[in-house]
């Protein structure tokens, strides 16, 4: 198990939120991925209501060392998923994605011990 955790900006909607990531199963294709974080306020004006809790997000690599990597649901259907690159000093960076979203929020989280 992998766990790594940064912070999240998605103007307007979080801002300086904590976010992690676990990869349960390590770097292993189609393993499973959790996102923890909090929106600062969603769309609907609530205040510090959970990241979808709901999805069960996946580990599907782009390149056979898992290099660049795309976290996201098996029959992409959840409104967020994740562009990722694992950098060469143990952080990765994230992009987040939506249908409808031209701003994508980078996110750069380190590996805890």
């Amino acid at each position: 198990m992998s766990v790594f955790t940064g912070k999240f900006n998605y103007s307007p909607y979080a801002s300086n939120e904590n976010m992690f990531i676990v990869l349960k199963d390590g770097w292993v294709e189609r393993g499973q991925v959790f996102v923890f974080s909090t929106f600062t306020k969603d769309a609907s004006g609530v205040d510090k209501r959970p990241f979808d809790l709901t999805t069960a997000y996946v580990l599907q690599a782009e390149d056979a060392s898992a290099k660049t990597f795309t976290i996201r649901d098996l029959n992409k259907k959840a409104f967020y998923w994740f562009h990722g690159t694992r950098n060469e000093d143990g952080t990765i960076t994230l992009e987040l994605h939506s249908p409808n979203s031209f701003d994508k929020s980078t996110i750069k989280l380190t590996k805890l011990a």
